[in-house]
């Protein structure tokens, strides 16, 4: 097979659409679980050794490590991204030098390199008994192993594989057609068994082989370890409300029509965290071989010791930053993947339906757990799910409740949902303390922090009690847009300050006084669609991202509200680009908790704490950045922790708002938010006003650590003033 036409191939097995240059169809599956048993025998002899022609190796590798965050809602924020370029040389029969000779990051803030933690990230052939699946720590890297470690797993095709693993399947996937020829690849399911002896390491997925050639072609699964004959880490975590799991997806290519060889490989370590409502945090890595020479033995890096199986070195750092050959901008092998991918095989704990019955901690967000504002003081609560019916047509019920120590109140929820393909319908009683800020970032999850230890709580408060019928529907390839529908009544209540301060203030200043609200009944309609909300403008995503919303009530309270976001990142030649745009309007009378605020928080640094406000509304916010092509090599420090390169670099960004109030029933919304006397004429006036035009600021920055970290001045464009230093951590708003 031609290198273009294996290409088209790993296209395929990747899901990827060809060119026309191949075609798959359909093919029945075995007549019996005989021929499923000669399949697997005859591949196991197969795969047992190296083929005899195949000594060595070199190769270019390219991989993307990242460092994601899943919200309870299934949007992927990625937080880090490294790309990292290595020359391979594999030698039979285990012997593996890797090289890096190029590297690159962004993150949203300082941070250390994912390779502080991992010495390796690659599996170099699928041939032989034991395979050393997913990564290699830092630790163990460039050490002696043996062909028993207890940190390689059991191949599913090991000479002792029966003992460890169950088949099931064998039936063809597909058929591929190249060059006259017709290749059959079965999928063979791979199942640990219950009793497996001993120690070891498993993979419980699927495993696809060429039906003719008997060749491995795809390895993917979820890792069980297994200690003593019993699988010990079924979630992979025994810290409490914590589960992990590790996912590893390996798939080959044909080389010179007589070795299948890695072309693609995918690590994720998954964890969740129970007491951050379900929130799963990801290390991604995903890697692509390229530009194959088999039998090449030669190597300009250092030797690896007599009895080192992978040895990893690196580059100068001079070579390292004059590298040049990236084939994939940074950010687009993790685009190109998604968490739930891996589903089908993570623990039953994970299910997102049809969990085994039975009651389990399940907060939304620690807010349902434990929060502190200047409202309620300090809340704790708990929060409790259960599962009812047949796994993938069952009911979830959730519940949470709590009390507010300061405000002597208590809070809750109660409400069941049920998920079918990619549709969920739910309802939801629940008495919540809401805020009234706008314009917000995801993962908002209030001031908890801020209010506690610095006396800052930069939220305005109500309490609103609902009841919800809500319908939604995820959208697109990877299910990452998703349309929503709510409608029930609603009920907003005034709430007031119970605390001064948190543990710590300064220079004598406590909370400010909570806003007014109007009180009311009413009937609550809303509609939005989001489109791509992976891209926020906070996280390093690429790509742009989109919210459309329209939220509507009537009754004693009467409000339409119509709000837009628009969200990019991306690079545009040596430049990145980071911007986010919202806007947002009232139609008809407007009540005070739905006009729109904007001030400090909300990005116009020069100003106060929403100083501006009114029934229509807009703030725009951008950067343009540019690296400098030196010092991004890692920065290696004693006992193996590596940062990333102070990457130096250049910044202009214009963070810009608007306000209006549009007719006088706004100017009494305005009024009922809070006013002051004037000091001359002693009439009260709003604490929020409208802008008055656009009010803009611009900043010039110097910048460290690829846009991490950035310190410069600032001044407002829209009147006179003088410049401000300014600083900030992160790369978005």
């Amino acid at each position: 097979m031609t290198p273009f036409k294996s290409a088209v191939f790993v296209a395929l097995l990747l899901g990827a659409p060809s060119d026309g240059a191949a075609q798959a169809v359909p093919s029945a599956p075995p007549d019996s679980t005989a021929s499923l048993a000669r399949l697997i025998a005859d591949a196991a002899l197969v795969n047992a050794r190296v083929p005899e022609r195949l000594h060595a190796y070199r190769a270019r590798l390219e991989t993307e490590m990242s460092l994601v965050i899943v919200d309870s809602g299934g949007r992927e924020r990625t937080a880090q991204l490294e790309q990292v370029a290595s020359d391979v040389r594999w030698r039979a029969p285990d012997r593996y030098d890797q090289r890096v000779i190029g590297y690159r990051n962004q993150s949203i803030g300082p941070t250390f390199s994912l390779m502080s933690i991992f010495g390796g990230w690659t599996t170099p052939t699928l041939y032989g008994n034991r395979l050393r699946l997913g990564v290699t720590s830092a630790a163990s890297s460039n050490r002696t192993f043996n062909e028993s470690a207890a940190t390689l797993a059991v191949h599913p095709l090991a000479s002792n594989r029966n003992a460890y693993y169950v088949f099931e399947g064998g039936d063809t996937a597909v058929t591929f057609f190249s060059g006259g020829q017709q290749i059959p690849i079965a999928r063979v399911k791979v199942t640990p068994r219950p009793d497996a002896p001993g120690d070891a390491i498993l993979l419980s997925g699927e495993m696809y082989i060429d039906v003719v050639r008997k060749q491995v072609v795809r390895l993917r699964g979820r890792l069980v370890e297994v200690r003593d004959g019993r699988a010990t880490i079924k979630s992979g975590s025994r810290i409490p409300g914590v589960s992990g799991a590790s996912f590893v997806e390996l798939v080959n290519v044909e080389v010179e029509g007589a070795y299948w060889l890695p072309a693609y490989q995918r690590t994720e370590l998954q964890a969740r965290i129970g007491p951050f409502g379900g929130l799963r945090t990801i290390v991604r890595i995903v890697s692509r071989f390229h530009d194959y020479r088999p039998n090449d033995s030669t190597w300009s890096g250092p030797e690896a010791p007599p009895g080192v199986r992978h040895n990893l070195t690196f580059a100068s750092s001079v070579a390292q930053q004059r590298y040049n050959g990236w084939t994939q901008p940074i950010g687009a092998a993790s685009t190109d993947v998604y968490f739930s991918e891996f589903d089908d095989v993570a623990p039953v704990e994970w299910a997102t339906r049809g969990r085994a019955a039975g009651l389990r901690f399940a907060p939304r967000s620690l807010g349902e757990v434990f929060r502190f504002n200047r409202v309620e003081g300090l809340f704790t609560g708990i929060a409790l799910a259960k599962d009812f019916g047949e796994a993938g047509s069952g009911v979830t019920v959730r519940g949470s409740a709590g009390w507010a120590w300061s405000e002597q109140t208590a809070r809750g929820m109660l409400g069941a949902q049920r998920t079918r393909g990619g549709t969920t319908v739910g309802l939801r009683l629940e008495r919540a303390l809401a805020h009234t800020n706008d314009f917000q970032p995801p993962l908002s999850w209030g001031a908890t922090m801020a209010a506690l230890l610095g006396s800052t709580d930069d939220y305005d408060y109500l309490d609103r009690r609902s009841a919800t019928l809500a319908v939604s529907r995820t959208l697109g390839l990877k299910q990452r847009s998703v349309i929503r529908l709510e409608a029930g009544p609603g009920s907003d209540r005034a709430v007031q300050q119970n605390i001064s301060r948190g543990l710590f203030v300064a220079d004598g200043e406590g909370f400010r006084p909570n806003r007014g609200i109007r009180e009311g009944n009413y009937v609550r309609t809303v509609a939005s669609l989001e489109l791509n909300p992976d891209v926020s403008g906070l996280f390093v995503d690429r790509g742009v991202g989109a919210r459309l919303s329209y939220d509507r009530a009537d009754g004693d309270l009467r409000w339409q509200r119509v709000e837009a976001r628009g969200a990019a990142r991306r690079e545009i030649g040596p430049f990145q680009l980071y911007a986010r745009a919202d806007a947002g309007m009232l139609i008809g009378d407007p009540v005070p908790q739905a006009m729109f605020e904007l001030g400090r928080s909300e990005g116009l640094r020069s100003y106060g704490y929403k100083e501006f406000a009114g029934d229509r509304a807009a703030l725009g916010r951008a950067v343009l950045g540019y690296t400098f092509p030196f010092l991004r090599a890692p920065i290696r420090l004693p006992g193996r922790l590596i940062l990333p390169g102070l990457a130096p670099g250049i910044a202009a960004g214009i963070h810009a708002g608007w306000t209006e109030v549009s007719s006088p029933e706004a100017e009494a919304a305005l009024l009922e938010l809070g006013a002051t006397p004037d000091t001359v004429t002693g009439m009260l006036v709003p604490l929020s006003r409208p802008t008055d035009g656009v009010r803009a600021s611009a900043e010039f920055l110097v910048t460290f650590f690829s846009g991490a970290v950035a310190v410069g001045v600032t001044r407002p464009i829209d009147r006179q003033g003088p410049w401000r230093f300014t600083g900030r951590i992160g790369q978005g708003f």
